[in-house]
């Protein structure tokens, strides 16, 4: 998990999500999903990118900000850096 500030001065948190199930447990994620995906968070804002690079951590504020760009709007809920997709939960859901 780390944090950055885009050029608009916002502060986000990205983690990657992954969840250590097994495939079947998988069938209820949009397609791309499966592999897991990174969520960024601000207090008003969600959004979720399932392609990414594996050394992610390493980027850039810039560079993350790219990755911003390309994800994709998600529901925010009541609780703060969590990410789920409204499926079934089993308690596997790790963030890195």
């Amino acid at each position: 998990m780390r944090t950055f500030r885009d050029s608009n001065h916002t502060d986000w948190t990205v983690f990657e999500v992954r969840r250590q199930v097994t495939a079947k447990d998988w069938s209820y994620l949009p397609s791309g999903y499966s592999d897991g995906w990174l969520c960024f968070e601000t207090a008003t804002a969600k959004r979720r990118l399932v392609r990414y690079p594996e050394r992610w951590k390493e980027l850039s504020d810039a560079e993350l900000e790219a990755l911003l760009a390309k994800a994709s709007p998600a529901p925010r809920t009541a609780f703060s850096l969590g990410d789920d997709l409204s499926g079934p939960t089993s308690g596997n859901a790790r963030a890195e």
